[in-house]
């Protein structure tokens, strides 16, 4: 016995009604429903063939937005032409001013074009030899009547071969358009007709009166497949790489440190002199730095610590190191870079900011020339931070580094003795990835006298430069540094909220 849901045989009944067929738009008239929920019912009702379901096309015109100003207010022709009527000849030079609001400056070449076409006006020479636009005839342009049908109706089938010779001037001026239009027609089949009278209806909701009468025993039940997956929803999310750079943040400033910023485009001065890296140091050679040319060579610091500055990298200075024992030059300190760490805005930050306690992040792009493969891009994500205060040592410095690393969820972190020719001691940090194995993400150290005495800074500075994007890989199980900034949409979505 063939069992119906209750929508189903609802639109076999309108579809008798309407005949035995109609249009999807028809059906979904006579059901007061959306034709976007007939239409699955009707494939529905196909399959067990009961009707049938014929798709066709068919051409229909619409206005453009040209089109439809037209409509509404007639022609440019036209009301030119409305315009000579009223005002009688006009000197073609006066016709923007005379027009006001009956043509705008655009539509004027439109209608003398058109109206000199269709012979409605001609040009004649006044006596100061001036050109002078005359009324020849009060024409009729049969194709605006069929502007102001579309501005009520769409046209399609009969009627547009009907009008074909206005239509296709319409099309020439670009005022209308053509599109072509799915059409569904829904027809019932004998084995539908005989569904209606023969066919049961399934109860789709087992209700407290049907179990109490016991007449849920004498319905047909509606089966459902319990096994059947819901549709995935695939709501808004951020993109998981700004979403760890967001919780980075947020763990900074849940202990207690402030954000800074400062600029991509930096002086020499600020990315590498401040910090004792001298200038014959190979990290300032065009191969390990982005230079950049045809900007300001005026350094923006004080003479004063351009002054120190120079003496700390020539002889050390009132450090107690014999400083970097060369011929500093100005002219290499004034030189613009895209900036290689962020340290640059820590000491940027340290030269206004000399009272204790300081404890300061940044988290930026920093840019330097690479060969590009799955550990190294040319710009990079890195987080810089720094404490200040009387009494600050190593030990507080790995405690700092331990707790962001166990925050942020990575357990397995070690240390080891490195070389920075800014901080002194200074480590290396590495975190472990479950298939690239011990990675390294980060210097630190203590700020060198050379680098803290030029800034008047007279208490120890811990800091440190993190490389955000390798932590990123390991936390979002990437294996290699090009995939944090996908945009393969299937990706971002199968990928897991942080």
């Amino acid at each position: 016995m063939l069992v119906l849901r209750e929508a189903e045989r609802n639109v076999l009944e309108a579809l008798e009604r309407l005949g035995g067929e109609a249009t999807l738009e028809e059906l979904a008239a006579s059901l007061s429903l959306p034709s976007s929920s007939v239409h699955p019912l009707s494939r529905l009702l196909e399959e067990k063939q009961l009707v049938e379901v014929l798709e066709e096309s068919e051409e229909e015109v619409t206005l453009t937005e040209e089109g439809r100003r037209y409509a509404e207010k007639g022609l440019p022709e036209t009301r030119l032409v409305k315009l000579l009527k009223e005002e009688g000849a006009l000197p073609v030079e006066d016709l923007a001013k005379l027009s006001g609001n009956v043509l705008s400056r655009e539509e004027i070449p439109v209608a003398v074009s058109w109206a000199k076409r269709r012979g409605w006006i001609s040009f004649a020479r006044d006596k100061d030899g001036r050109a002078v636009c005359s009324l020849v005839t009060e024409g009729r342009a049969p194709e605006e009547e069929l502007l102001r049908e579309l501005l009520k109706k769409r046209l399609k089938g009969r009627e547009l071969e009907e009008r074909r010779e206005q239509l296709e001037v319409l099309l020439r001026r670009k005022l209308v358009e053509k599109t072509r239009r799915r059409l569904f027609r829904v027809k019932m089949t004998e084995q539908g007709r005989k569904a209606l009278s023969q066919a049961l209806v399934a109860v789709t909701r087992l209700t407290s009166d049907l179990i109490r009468t016991g007449r849920w025993r004498e319905v047909v039940l509606q089966e459902y497949d319990v096994s059947s997956q819901p549709p995935k929803l695939y709501p808004g999310k951020k993109h998981p790489y700004v979403e760890f750079l967001s919780e980075l943040k947020d763990i900074l400033m849940a202990m207690g440190f402030v954000e800074v910023e400062g600029p991509y485009v930096e002086f020499e001065f600020w990315n590498f002199d401040v910090l004792f890296q001298a200038q014959n140091h190979p990290a300032r050679e065009v191969h390990d730095s982005f230079q950049v040319v045809d900007l300001s060579r005026e350094i923006d610091a004080p003479s004063s610590l351009i002054e120190r500055v120079k003496e700390v990298h020539e002889t050390g200075g009132d450090t107690g190191s014999l400083g970097w024992r060369y011929e500093w030059r100005l002219e290499n300190a004034s030189r613009r870079v895209l900036r290689s760490q962020t340290t640059a805005v820590s000491v940027r930050y340290l030269a206004e900011h000399k009272t204790p306690p300081i404890k300061v992040f940044t988290l930026g792009k920093v840019f330097r020339p690479d060969v590009i493969d799955a550990r190294h891009s040319l710009e990079f994500m890195q987080l810089d931070g720094i404490v200040g205060d009387h009494g600050i040592a190593l030990k507080h410095l790995l405690g700092v580094l331990k707790e962001i690393a166990l925050r942020l969820g990575f357990e397995d972190i070690r240390f080891k003795p490195s070389y920075f020719p800014f901080t002194e001691p200074s480590v290396e940090g590495f975190v472990k990835h479950p298939k690239l194995g011990w990675i390294e993400c980060l210097g630190a150290g203590l700020f060198r006298p050379e680098v803290l005495k030029p800034l008047d800074i007279d208490f120890p500075v811990i800091a440190w430069g993190i490389g955000v994007d390798r932590l990123a890989m390991i936390r979002l199980g990437i294996n290699d540094i090009r995939e944090l900034h996908t945009l393969d949409l299937q990706k971002l979505r199968e990928w897991e909220v942080l």
